[in-house]
């Protein structure tokens, strides 16, 4: 297939000249239209839900919604909302939400660090009194955050402080502990399942 030339006829030369199009205009005078009603069509099923939504929650408080067009639609969204919002049915009580999330996902990092110790081969290289460690800690964030959720998610989510370089170096080799501290160890390991 030839590509796409668009002829100018020169006045009173009597030359004609072709210069190419190129596949990125002709794609672009294609899709433009395609992409544009794609566009509305999105918009105006989202204003038929919103409709539907806006007439059965007036409807429920004794107003009467006759023929309502795109703009009223709208209009009548932001005042619902405003309403919804000054009688506080609308706000979600911050402190637990982001509680319950924070929560959520400790629990969930704890349970995918504990998977990592146990299962995972590149865990052998984690010294197993560390591993204890680390999951003994976890156990106890985990129990205070259950305990007293809003304080430990305010502590948790204070700034870290920053420590100076050169003020802390961690131990250049695992400290080696003997097997019958090991097994007692891993007898008090907390586990999140």
């Amino acid at each position: 297939m030839a590509p796409h030339t668009t002829s100018y006829g020169v006045a009173g030369a009597g030359m004609e000249y072709e210069e190419p199009v190129s596949r990125t205009y002709q794609y672009r005078k294609v899709m433009k239209p395609m992409l544009e009603r794609k566009r509305r069509a999105r918009i105006n099923r989202c204003l038929d839900e919103l409709k539907d939504l806006m007439v059965t929650a007036l409807q429920a408080e004794g107003e009467n919604v006759a023929k309502l067009e795109k703009a009223d639609i709208l209009e009548l969204t932001v005042r619902h909302l405003h309403t919804l919002r000054a009688a506080r049915r609308l706000t979600l009580t911050p402190e637990n939400s982001y509680a319950d999330r924070f929560r959520d996902g400790f629990t969930q990092c704890a349970q995918e660090v504990s998977t990592f110790l146990q299962t995972t081969p590149a865990a052998a290289t984690v010294h197993p009194a560390a591993g204890a460690q680390l999951i003994r800690h976890l156990g106890g964030c985990l129990r205070r955050l259950e305990g007293n959720n809003q304080q430990a998610v305010a502590a948790a989510t204070k700034v870290p402080v920053n420590i100076p370089q050169g003020v802390y170096t961690p131990p250049q080799s695992p400290v080696s502990v003997a097997s019958s501290s090991e097994e007692s160890v891993e007898s008090s390991v907390w586990r999140p399942w």
